[in-house]
């Protein structure tokens, strides 16, 4: 149950077109690196999409000198270091994997809610959030796509922007659909939604991603005011999956039952995450997107 203050609304003279979503995307990413000079581990973080595995391959990274055999080729040889003494070294590299990051953005009716016209709606920030770090995972070498498969996975501005517009046009559920993942070796997910439906439903759906993917991100974007209900006299609770509306007619005598049922709703989804070993973020949309891009960024380095 989502509380639903019942107030007047200006419509906005035009609908946002999804260009707009990318354009605030873009600002957010570009506006990390000044967020980032007390953190140099960031600029190596999980985003950049080059994970060593620790064995000799064709990488670009360092590993170690071993000497020289037959097998390998004389271009191979690290001149320097067999200079030092009577061995030929060569040196070797690690091998290193591009992976695959797929997104899901929650795009419904629950995400059009703001419970003030100077904020913006959830999905908003969801799409600016999903697109950002896709931007991110792209510059860092790795492929992204969607989890539902609707665009396949590349590293192009063409890529991106079938994402945004897929996520623009289509109405997603309340959490992803898991009935026909076919996800590749060592990917990653990233989940941008509310979660406010049922823990049982939210255990089931990230149950079986986690079998399948390698890591997890989740971003819960909520309203500022869906945590504190920080309104006064007569509210109407709206179930987005049932239709159902319940009134409150004061709504001080359920503030503290409120707050303490949306606590547990969040710590539930935070220990769901923490079973599969993901991450974990809040987002409420009176905070800036780049915000939460930076405590991701910054997460993500320090887990190297």
């Amino acid at each position: 149950m989502v509380a639903k203050h019942e107030h007047k609304q200006h419509e906005p003279k035009k609908k946002p077109i999804w260009f707009s979503w990318l354009h605030g995307a873009d600002e957010a990413a570009a506006g990390l690196p000044s967020l980032m000079s007390d953190a140099q581990k960031a600029a190596t973080s999980i985003l950049t999409g080059d994970h060593a595995q620790r064995k000799p391959g064709n990488g670009e990274k360092f590993w170690q000198f071993r000497e020289y055999g037959e097998s390998d080729r004389p271009q191979d040889i690290d001149w320097r270091r067999s200079a030092r003494g009577d061995r030929v070294f060569v040196r070797q590299k690690e091998w290193q994997t591009t992976q695959t990051a797929l997104f899901w953005c929650q795009r419904n009716r629950a995400m059009t809610y703001h419970s003030r016209t100077d904020l913006p709606r959830k999905g908003d920030h969801a799409m600016i959030l999903t697109l950002a770090l896709a931007s991110l995972f792209n510059g860092g070498g790795e492929q992204t796509g969607l989890l539902t498969g609707d665009v396949r996975p590349g590293r192009t501005e063409t890529t991106r922007l079938r994402m945004a517009g897929h996520i623009f046009d289509t109405r997603s559920g309340d959490l992803p659909r898991t009935d026909a993942l076919a996800l590749p070796v060592n990917s990653s997910v990233i989940l941008a939604g509310d979660f406010l439906t049922p823990p049982e439903l939210i255990e089931d759906c990230f149950d079986r991603i986690a079998a399948r993917a390698a890591k997890g991100i989740v971003i819960q974007v909520l309203d500022p005011a869906e945590i504190e209900l920080p309104f006064n006299g007569r509210i109407v609770f709206e179930n987005d999956l049932s239709g159902l509306k319940h009134t409150i007619e004061n709504i001080e005598s359920i503030r503290d039952a409120y707050k303490k049922r949306m606590r547990a709703q969040i710590d539930r989804v935070t220990a769901l995450c923490r079973k599969h070993g993901w991450d974990w973020y809040l987002h409420t949309t009176d905070n800036a997107p780049k915000d939460t891009l930076h405590k991701i960024w910054i997460k993500s380095g320090d887990a190297r």
